[in-house]
């Protein structure tokens, strides 16, 4: 369970927002909800997470107020569920929506924001066309997470590298 009134709000806030994500699962032996499911691998992946073993030790281990405070109602998920649920979600929404999230916990300076912005031209990757991936990142200091990635060679891959 959050320590105080303000990470409640936070955690919250993060679950508004994984709602808005779809849930493509089938409704035959859904047991958890996916905002739940999502932000349980969200917060275990913060604490150091790496893999869905981890996340689901992480899930385990966790208290049913802790597990209740992020949306999972029903308890703690199997490692197999995480990864069924993730190779099954919509990969855009769901950056959308961490996306959001992200940039609310981003540091401030002087009323604005921190982000520093690089680019990169992937050496020896041209494609047919004889274009070469350029890479664009946006990285949120006070969170040290990368809010967008963007390659200018193929405008539709997009993606959050870091939670």
């Amino acid at each position: 369970m959050p320590s105080s009134p303000i990470a409640a709000a936070r955690s919250q806030y993060l679950l508004d927002l994984l709602v808005q994500v779809p849930d493509p699962r089938k409704r035959r032996g859904r047991r958890h909800r996916l905002a739940g499911l999502l932000a349980v691998a969200v917060a275990a992946v913060i604490a150091g997470s790496k893999s869905f073993a981890a996340i689901g030790q992480r899930a385990a281990d966790a208290g049913p107020e802790a597990l209740a405070a992020l949306g999972s109602v029903q308890g703690a998920a199997e490692e197999s569920t995480f990864r069924r649920a993730f190779a099954l979600v919509n990969a855009d929404a769901l950056d959308r929506a961490l996306g959001a999230w992200l940039r609310t916990r981003a540091a401030r300076a002087g009323g604005r924001l921190v982000i520093a912005v690089d680019g990169k031209t992937v050496r020896d990757a041209r494609s047919k066309a004889g274009k070469a991936p350029h890479l664009v990142a946006a990285l949120a200091h006070g969170i040290g997470a990368v809010l967008v990635v963007q390659d200018r060679a193929y405008p539709r891959r997009t993606g959050l590298l870091a939670v």
